[in-house]
């Protein structure tokens, strides 16, 4: 009776353990897909090598995931959820100049983008999205659509009220967040080669003020935010 009493509180105790166990299995296989697809490219990542560093068998991913590319497109969704909803639900103070919003705007959106890390999907983006076209899609869909439909409606808000010069164009969006691309890619793959190291906030601070002065009405005389 006792050795029946141990094995029941064995069971017991375990039974919750491995509960918890199985429902971390999909964020623990993105976090591992993230750090493999980060050092070794989407191409040379293989759902063994994602599994081995999980601790899980390869069978037991497609549990979860059908292929590689569907767990890319988990791992792009799961880093761009948070940075989604915040852009989405947000709401301006309509007694603020459009250069404060703007400006805050691209300030919270290169912060979220270092922090997530979703220079690391943009950087493999660049790198293969010749040979898988797919990763491009769902990055630009899934990420980068919010941010340009943000900025269309800054600009357009700053048009409206006389804040913002010029039209609102696709190319102008791009224009304004190239640098994140640039970044994105120095930060992955030119980082550790370089004899001139950047100061990523300084960095993160020109681009701002850059894309600001590219499109504010600037009052001679009434120096911009930031100069």
């Amino acid at each position: 009776m006792q050795e029946e009493a141990v094995i029941d509180i064995v069971q017991e105790k375990q039974g919750p353990r491995w509960k918890r166990r199985k429902d971390a299995r999909p964020q623990e296989l993105i976090n591992a897909a993230l750090n493999l697809f980060g050092e070794f490219g989407y191409s040379q990542t293989r759902l063994d090598d994602v599994a081995a560093k999980a601790g899980i068998s390869k069978g037991t991913v497609y549990l979860y995931f059908s292929s590689k590319q569907d767990l890319f497109e988990a791992v792009i969704r799961e880093r761009a959820a948070p940075w989604i909803e915040v852009i989405r639900n947000r709401k301006d103070d309509i007694s603020q100049s459009t250069e404060v919003v703007l400006r805050e705007f691209l300030h919270w959106g290169w912060q979220q983008f270092l922090e997530s890390k979703l220079y690391l999907i943009a950087r493999i983006v660049l790198a293969e999205s010749n040979n898988f076209p797919h990763l491009a899609e769902t990055y630009l869909r899934e990420v980068m659509g919010p941010v340009h439909e943000q900025l269309t409606a800054l600009l357009a808000r700053g048009i409206e009220r006389g804040e913002v010069q010029g039209e609102v164009s696709r190319e102008r969006i791009k224009v304004l967040l190239a640098p994140l691309s640039w970044l994105a890619l120095w930060r992955q793959a030119l980082q550790n080669h370089s004899i001139s190291p950047i100061d990523e906030q300084a960095y993160i601070r020109e681009a701002i003020d850059m894309a600001v002065r590219s499109v504010i009405i600037h009052n001679p005389g009434t120096p911009l935010r930031g100069a």
